[in-house]
């Protein structure tokens, strides 16, 4: 009991410190958002602009609420309660289902389908709109949001545990339905983003084309660390180790990051979007011997086997990717 008590303990306090590196880390992806917004050379449409400000605020209010309750919670556990009945021991044993933290556990689900949303819409779009490929990924969506509710009523149930008891048969169903989500999407969106990339190298060049095929590119518009953290947390959630409340902290830090990475590209023109995407689909195809197609869109063929965009085409490819207001 006593070693279960002091690995639960320290799992907080180590989570409690990353998760503020993570929040500082938001707080500046946050506000380079909003300046990104706000500059004349902005080509996102209005109703973009105010979709992403509102967006992102609320990712911050809601890390902001998870953070703040992990702070109240540690002093009244660790200065208040311990001399309070039972100290320590006694105060988790009463205190885990206080509405405070029920809210911040709210908070952090609403801030995971949030991001899980925003993943589901970028995976739209990166197949070019084709509803057919985000069928299962949304029935997926619903049947974890569904039991994350659940999950949350049962917890914040007087003598209820996020991390006991009842909770877990849900919890547990909830986190690896949500996590497996976050792992296909982002191997489907890896996928298409390394076969795009290479029609994107092949028009643009390696070079230019680098904002768009890097593997920091790959990662961000994908949300792998998001993906990988995940099961970092539900391994041990599910067998009832306390070090997964750390990994969980972090992951919570991440569901709002993640999606405000992906958020920060779109603002800043650098993130694939409907434009690039069709051209990158129209302007080169490749047969099964890896040649190009020479389209009367300005690709020009040259001796060497390999493509270079005309300066016509140059021109619409660069004003298509400053145009990403709809993705």
């Amino acid at each position: 009991m006593a070693d279960a008590l002091s690995q639960f303990e320290h799992s907080i306090y180590i989570g409690s410190y990353m998760s503020g590196i993570l929040y500082g880390i938001n707080l500046v992806m946050y506000f380079l958002t909003l300046q990104g917004l706000l500059r004349k050379t902005n080509h996102n449409s209005p109703k973009s602009r105010r979709f992403f400000a509102i967006y992102s605020t609320i990712l911050l209010l809601l890390i902001t609420i998870d953070v703040a309750v992990n702070a109240v919670w540690g002093e009244l556990m660790w200065i208040e309660g311990r001399n309070g009945p039972g100290g320590v021991p006694g105060f988790i044993a009463t205190q885990t289902a206080a509405w405070y933290q029920t809210m911040g556990s709210t908070a952090v689900v609403i801030m995971i389908f949030m991001g899980d949303a925003l993943l589901l819409y970028r995976l739209f779009v990166i197949y070019g709109s084709k509803y057919i490929v985000i069928a299962f990924p949304v029935l997926a969506y619903l049947a974890g949001l569904s039991l994350a509710i659940i999950e949350l009523v049962i917890a914040g149930k007087p003598g209820g545990n996020f991390f006991h008891g009842k909770s877990i048969n849900f919890g547990t169903p909830y986190y690896t339905i949500t996590i497996s989500l976050n792992i296909i999407i982002t191997l489907l969106i890896v996928s298409r983003l390394l076969k795009l990339g290479k029609a994107v190298s092949r028009a643009l060049g390696r070079d230019s084309a680098k904002m768009y095929t890097s593997v920091a590119a790959m990662l961000v518009e994908s949300a792998a660390p998001y993906s990988a953290v995940g099961v970092m947390f539900l391994i041990p959630y599910a067998m009832g180790n306390p070090i997964a409340i750390s990994f969980g902290q972090v992951w919570a830090k991440i569901a709002c990051l993640a999606p405000q990475l992906i958020v920060l590209r779109v603002v800043t023109g650098r993130a694939w979007g409907r434009e690039v995407i069709t051209q990158a689909q129209s302007n080169v195809e490749f047969l099964s011997n890896g040649r190009p197609v020479v389209h009367a869109s300005g690709i020009e063929l040259q001796s060497h086997g390999t493509t270079t965009l005309g300066d016509a085409a140059t021109e619409k490819w660069n004003s298509s990717t400053k145009s990403l207001g709809s993705s």
